[in-house]
């Protein structure tokens, strides 16, 4: 049974991952079918992230309101529908039809994350959540992997709009899948009560846990406020480089269709990345490998920025850079997962990736911003890599703290920290 919540989850995150990119690379195509700037299509980008914000922030009532399997299960049917709204809405040429159908698609997505790591860890002991959480969140990097590496072959055989309705009719089948076999989380995960909660005093208790203000209680507060400060420093550049590498790209000479292998090679780059983190979380803890894999995909992006026109030294680059990046994207959801307790944990996890969103709506905006001021898309990577240096410090502080350094056993000590100040 563990396995299969774990695989559905996974699935579910790697369609997420499709879906986010598929936006990015199907930009270059669109802007010359529409005749339109690349830039143009920043509004489609910035509210896709919109939504998936609202989705994050939502994540932690919907979850006890109607459980996490059924909020994961309504997530991905949400995200599925508005895939398919894209695809309808394509043939019209409009930009505000566009941007409207993803700002739905983006709270479908946001759902699905939080709802999976949540649930795939509720499944499982205290000492393999971290392996478990990080497994579940490389399905976006292999999702981007897919869209990058089948991506110019879908686009030229099925077309923007064939590639949309792809990207909708898989999340709707495995959502039958998650109906006909994803079970509920453990009776003690009291954000997967649901409506049926055995009292009202339970459903109270467990509603209070969902609120952004049990994140602060003593000896969590330092630790949220960094863990915020990191994502959304790290998704800056992580969606930057993920909404707009293959734009860049033709502005390094590949045509539309080769342009999506960079994507893939960034993607690619960052199951790597989230392979070296899980190692290296397992031998010297989370907090300590969000310090190191900044540094990795800061060297990288500058990298990238001076390595001219040697498109294999390019592409590796972009594979370096995925892999820090992406790595510390999905360290920092471990991160919240072995820091918040059950209750709290979607709450968390939702939030934590909510601030990171924010992030990643002033990273493509502000890059769509410097492309139609025509600056040059190397200057644009070696931008993006100064909040990955900033990032990089704010985890060193966070490793530095007493109950973030290593959390193993952490859940126990939040659940201890609870209890106290419930008596208090």
């Amino acid at each position: 049974m563990r396995l299969g919540v774990v695989g559905l989850a996974f699935l579910a995150v790697l369609l997420d991952g499709f879906d986010s990119a598929s936006l990015s690379f199907v930009l270059p195509s669109l802007a010359e079918q529409w005749d339109v700037a690349s830039a143009d299509f920043t509004p489609a980008v910035v509210l896709t992230n919109i939504g998936v914000v609202l989705g994050y922030l939502a994540s932690g009532r919907l979850a006890v309101r109607l459980g996490l399997r059924r909020m994961l299960i309504a997530g991905t049917v949400l995200f599925a529908a508005g895939s398919m709204a894209t695809a309808l809405v394509l043939p019209m040429q409009s930009l505000t039809a566009l941007s409207t159908v993803r700002l739905i698609t983006g709270i479908g997505l946001g759902v699905v994350l939080p709802g999976s790591v949540s649930l795939a860890a509720a499944h499982h002991p205290d000492e393999q959540r971290q392996s478990v959480s990080v497994t579940v969140t490389l399905g976006l990097a292999v999702g981007g992997t897919v869209a990058g590496v089948f991506g110019g072959s879908l686009l030229a055989s099925v077309g923007a709009t064939g590639v949309f309705w792809t990207g909708g009719a898989l999340p709707l089948l495995l959502a039958v899948l998650m109906v006909r076999w994803l079970p509920a989380a453990p009776a003690p995960v009291a954000a997967d009560r649901g409506p049926a909660a055995p009292g009202a005093d339970d459903a109270t208790a467990a509603s209070r846990e969902a609120r952004v203000g049990a994140l602060f209680a003593p000896g969590l507060r330092a630790a949220t406020v960094l863990l915020w400060v990191f994502a959304f420093l790290v998704f800056i550049a992580s969606y930057t480089l993920q909404s707009w590498v293959p734009t860049l790209l033709t502005g390094y000479g590949f045509s539309t269709s080769q342009a999506p292998i960079g994507l893939a090679f960034l993607s690619f780059g960052g199951v790597v990345g989230g392979i070296v983190l899980l190692l290296l979380a397992a031998r010297r803890g989370i907090a300590f490998a969000l310090m190191v894999m900044p540094v990795v995909g800061a060297v990288s992006m500058v990298a990238a920025a001076t390595v001219g026109t040697d498109r294999a030294a390019l592409l590796l680059a972009l594979a370096g850079s995925g892999a820090g990046v992406t790595a510390s994207q999905i360290g920092q959801l471990t991160l919240a997962v072995a820091m918040y307790p059950p209750a709290t944990r979607t709450a968390g996890v939702g939030w934590a990736a909510a601030l990171g969103r924010v992030g990643s709506i002033v990273g493509p905006a502000t890059a769509g911003v410097l492309l139609a001021l025509s600056l040059p898309g190397d200057d644009i990577v070696l931008l993006t890599a100064i909040p990955v240096v900033v990032a990089a410090v704010s985890a060193a502080v966070l490793w530095r703290l007493p109950h973030a350094a290593d959390r193993t056993g952490g859940v126990e000590d939040a659940e201890r920290t609870h209890r106290e100040v419930a008596a208090r």
